[in-house]
């Protein structure tokens, strides 16, 4: 993966004020909110504004006569915010790329130095040449020290780690044991994360501590999305309460994506 850093003209790609009501109250819908009353409490706008936003809504056909979304409603949701992430996705970058980043040095480094930026064990490193991402130093560090890095531009290759979730079962049987072995034995550069206490023991049955505990799931998409793959044991019972976190989580760290084995 290349993190590209940039600077661009600003396109507009908002809805215009009216239409950004129409998309508030819909996501209101959508939520389950139908009566114009709990709409506009939530809005705090006016009872006589969402009347009237839903009225353009139903004639546009995005909710029916009981005010229940439409699929033509679901793609205009879809779309529309699927522009302002865009949006908001670009203005941020642009953002970072005049604010101060951090990374390590990766040698002594003089304030106003050029200097180059290259992952390494999923960290930020900055060095006096390339290749990498190209920056300006804002402070004297020595070799390891922290250096606040701006003016960035160019390309940040990232090897994306791969994100193995391993579903096991409340007994761990020698098959089980031997499946797991033969799991980490094919993935010997991950690391190994455990997420609650059916995980921890599973890892430390195979004699190996966790090198992630706490805020496991998170955690492993972002060791991912900085290079470093992950094998990530969890109990059936735990698993299922990170189902609607997963989705959340790949559409955050795009483009890792969780590769679920069940063992159950």
């Amino acid at each position: 993966m290349q993190i590209l850093y940039y600077a661009f003209d600003i396109h507009n790609m908002l809805p215009k004020p009216d239409q950004m009501n129409q998309v508030i109250v819909l996501l209101n819908v959508y939520h389950g909110r139908r009566k114009p009353s709990e709409i506009s409490k939530n809005m705090d706008i006016t009872l006589q504004g969402v009347i009237y936003h839903l009225k353009n809504l139903r004639k546009s056909r995005y909710i029916d006569e009981e005010n229940r979304i439409t699929k033509e409603g679901f793609q205009f949701l879809y779309d529309q915010l699927s522009e302002m992430r865009e949006f908001i996705n670009e203005n941020i970058t642009d953002l970072d790329s005049v604010m101060v980043w951090e990374a390590i040095a990766g040698s002594r480094i003089e304030k106003g130095d050029d200097i180059f930026l290259r992952m390494n064990s999923g960290y930020l490193y900055a060095y006096h040449e390339g290749p990498g991402a190209s920056g300006k130093a804002e402070n004297d560090a020595s070799e390891g020290d922290l250096v606040g890095v701006t003016q960035i531009s160019g390309m940040i290759d990232v090897s994306i780690g791969v994100l193995d979730i391993v579903i096991i079962p409340d007994s761990l049987d020698e098959t089980v044991i031997s499946k797991l072995k033969g799991i980490i034995e094919d993935r010997k550069n991950s690391e190994i994360a455990a997420m609650g206490e059916g995980g921890f023991v599973a890892a430390r049955k195979l004699g190996l501590n966790p090198s992630i505990e706490f805020g496991s799931l998170p955690a492993s998409f972002e060791a991912c999305v900085r290079g470093i793959s992950v094998i990530l044991l969890v109990s059936r019972r735990r698993f299922h309460y990170s189902l609607r976190e997963i989705p959340e989580l790949e559409n955050r760290y795009n483009p890792v994506r969780a590769h679920i084995i069940d063992l159950t």
